[in-house]
């Protein structure tokens, strides 16, 4: 009976084996790119190369903040009531109004939601939280995005456009900057993880290897 307490209280604490079990075993080496893209991966290889994607990351949601605030507030612009034309329906300041108006909406509800993803993505990257699949999951945004800018190039280069960036000079010259830097940032940050492609796999297998015995490393 006494060797059997012996032997309970000497017995190391179950917990921890456990959660080790749970965990998935590491893929193989140089497995295929869509199983480094699976969120509990990415997500570990997003914590350990912090630096990297923290900075780019950190790019856009500086850029999404601006962008929404800038937008919020041109919708409500002093200028916005000024008449474009002097005669015809641009002679009225809320049908003037009409034609930025719903382009800055637009790209306002835009750049909301794309910050709010890529404060979660600075979470992952940062924290290590496993939310990886909420920025799968609202994708669908930056489709949205490609409606939300074709709209506002049409908008700005509309004969009304044209007319109304005469009287309304600073939310048309933002609405120009905002499609410019749509264009050139758009197809980068659609799906920044691509630069896990040229880092190559065999970091990415390291950057896993690095997280699986740094996790031990805590445990014990």
């Amino acid at each position: 009976m006494a060797d059997k307490v012996a032997q309970t209280i000497d017995a190391p604490p179950t917990v921890e084996k456990e959660q080790v079990e749970d965990r998935p075993p590491l893929p193989e080496a140089h497995s295929p790119w869509k199983t480094y893209l699976r969120p509990y991966w990415l997500t570990l290889i997003l914590n350990n190369t912090k630096l990297i994607f923290g900075l780019v990351i950190g790019v856009q949601y500086l850029a999404q903040f601006i962008g929404a605030v800038a937008c919020i507030n041109l919708y409500s612009d002093v200028d916005r009531l000024k008449p474009c034309s002097l005669t015809g329906e641009l002679a009225d300041g809320e049908k003037s109004s009409e034609v930025f108006d719903m382009p800055l909406m637009l790209m306002a509800v835009y750049h909301i939601i794309e910050w709010i993803r890529t404060t979660v993505l600075l979470t992952v990257i940062l924290i290590g939280v496993n939310w990886a699949i909420f920025w799968y999951a609202t994708s669908l945004n930056t489709l949205f995005g490609l409606i939300v800018y074709a709209f506002a190039h049409m908008a700005y280069f509309d004969e009304q456009g044209e007319m109304c960036a005469a009287t309304q000079p600073d939310r048309a010259s933002w609405i120009l900057s905002e499609i410019i830097a749509f264009w050139v940032m758009y197809f980068f940050y659609a799906f920044p993880f691509v630069i896990l492609f040229c880092r190559g796999k065999a970091r990415a297998d390291a950057s896993l290897v690095y997280a699986y015995e740094k996790s031990e490393d805590d445990e014990d």
